[in-house]
């Protein structure tokens, strides 16, 4: 988990990075069921904007707080996670990608499973469905 700290006297306030992924035609209730059962984000190969072979999980940072409307208007499952993304990530949108060809692109908690890239993580909050909570099980990282 990305964690940046911040001194003030003698008080250290660690903050965590929630990262999201929106809801889409790759991103729906079915698959936000999944991932929380899981506590696990995956992606394939980019299909969109720049388009590769190599599967990547990918998501965004929001720039600033959201306002109550936006935060009720933007369907999405949020997250955090101990690994590390990318390097040289497009700002605001971060990416954990997997080349299966080449083994520098592997690092500890990304894993590429039949052709998706997979990070662990945990589920923050989730308005893609109703008491998304009850979807969540046991795991080590929920305790983290």
């Amino acid at each position: 988990m990305l964690r940046l700290q911040r001194r003030s006297s003698n008080l250290t306030v660690t903050e965590e990075k929630i990262y999201y992924r929106k809801q889409s035609p790759s991103q729906t209730a079915e698959t936000a069921r999944k991932q929380i059962a899981s506590q696990e984000m995956w992606g394939g190969p980019p299909q969109n904007f720049m388009p590769s072979h190599i599967p990547k999980v990918q998501a965004y940072i929001h720039r600033q707080p959201l306002t109550e409307d936006q935060s009720i208007n933007l369907k999405r499952i949020e997250f955090t996670t101990k690994v590390e993304p990318d390097r040289g990530c497009i700002p605001f949108s971060p990416s954990w990608s997997i080349d299966p060809n080449d083994p520098t692109t592997e690092r500890e908690g990304l894993w590429n499973e039949d052709g998706y890239a997979k990070i662990k993580v945990k589920i923050t909050d989730c308005n893609q469905i109703e008491d998304w909570r009850s979807y969540e099980r046991t795991s080590d990282h929920s305790k983290d």
